[in-house]
């Protein structure tokens, strides 16, 4: 059992939302009526004031909780290093698994159980590139700070090479294509999502490209980013209205979204969403060789696909 303390910035797309359905919105673990409960507790404070259930939340309030004992979420840990050196780190992580600290996964994350608790651990890793919880595939870490600032200029001078697998809902059609579409941060949305923004977006580039039709109801394909926004591959595919199977953020509505969150039983063999990262490409920056990791498959995206074809 463990305490947890921790605050919270309001978005503008949460504003004038009560602090309890921003809450059960921002950290969806818990239900409205649990927030509303510890509202009543005294726990939730806004901007230092005790909040009641009639408060409501603004643009830029800073949202304080103090939350009784909680038991350590049960996360899935079974994640393989595919590549090391004296340098480098590189894990295959299973969907489900954050890869830092959030909410009550305060030591349920893959950086925590890297440098505390694997054995040998790994003291000196630190995060290159990061992947949603519910993402699985190739996570790289830096085991210098020297090398960690060289392979993040990398990525942010696009110089690496990104390729995921992700079985989609429908056949896209042509069967590959770019997608050039910028995105932002949904503003109206009771749950934080993004989506396409040509106005005040970033700018956003994605290749994909047809590898089989599963069924007439999903096809697996190959993505390539080209930038590296937030829920990049998951806002595009279902721009062009074949979103990622599983993907419930990108395929229901906040309402659902938020029953389901609450739901531990999947409908699917899918433990998380129906996206993998694949293989990464990119320059080592000791050896100065190319060097190209992959990660096999998750199972339980090789179990849907045989579900489905």
């Amino acid at each position: 059992m463990t305490t947890m303390n921790y605050s919270s910035k309001v978005p503008e797309s949460c504003s004038e939302m009560s602090v309890t359905a921003y809450l059960a919105a921002r950290f969806t673990y818990l239900s409205e009526s649990a927030w509303s409960g510890l509202v009543q507790e005294g726990r939730i404070s806004c901007n230092g004031c005790i909040c009641d259930t009639a408060t409501t939340v603004s643009k830029g309030d800073s949202i304080s909780c103090d939350l009784p004992e909680f038991e350590a979420p049960v996360v899935n840990f079974d994640y393989d290093i595919i590549y090391e050196d004296e340098w480098l780190l590189a894990v295959n992580k299973p969907p489900g698994l954050r890869v830092h600290s959030s909410g009550k996964f305060v030591h349920a994350n893959l950086i925590y159980h890297l440098r505390h608790l694997h054995q040998p651990p790994y003291p000196e890793a630190n995060l290159v590139n990061r992947l949603d919880a519910d993402t699985s595939g190739l996570v790289l870490l830096a085991r210098d700070k020297v090398v960690l600032s060289q392979l993040m200029r990398q990525f942010a001078e696009r110089l690496v090479l990104k390729e995921y697998l992700a079985v989609v809902i429908g056949r896209p059609c042509p069967a590959y294509g770019t997608i050039n579409l910028s995105i932002g941060a949904v503003k109206d949305a009771r749950v934080p999502r993004f989506g396409i923004n040509s106005l005040e977006g970033k700018p956003a580039v994605t290749h994909y490209r047809t590898i089989r039709p599963l069924s007439k109801h999903f096809t697996l394909l190959e993505l390539k980013p080209e930038t590296g926004r937030t829920h990049q591959l998951r806002v595009h595919m279902a721009a062009i209205g074949h979103p990622i199977a599983g993907d419930d953020l990108y395929t229901m509505n906040d309402y659902d979204y938020l029953n389901t969150r609450l739901n531990t039983v999947k409908p699917t063999p899918l433990q998380g969403h129906a996206l993998h990262s694949h293989r990464l490409h990119f320059s080592h920056p000791v050896k100065q060789t190319l060097c190209t990791l992959t990660a096999p498959l998750a199972p339980d995206i090789v179990q849907f696909i045989k579900d489905v074809t």
